[in-house]
């Protein structure tokens, strides 16, 4: 996962989404853990605007690469 990867949430809520909340978003910032050096956090820019921060990566899954 980098910036600018397409991405869908897959949470344990991600289908009972409702129509016009977060679904499909943008990875705008990746963090990483300094120790393993795997990412542990994204910022979102999601489809209905919001921007999320601090969101785990492992709830994400990327649908198109950069």
């Amino acid at each position: 996962m980098k910036i600018g990867d397409l991405i869908k949430f897959r949470g344990t809520w991600g289908p009972n989404i409702e129509h016009g909340e977060r679904r499909f978003g943008i990875v705008m910032q990746v963090w990483k853990n300094s120790w393993s050096n795997r990412i542990q956090t994204v910022e979102i820019l999601w489809d209905n605007g919001d921007y999320g921060t601090n969101h785990s990566a492992r709830s994400m899954e990327v649908i198109s690469d950069s």
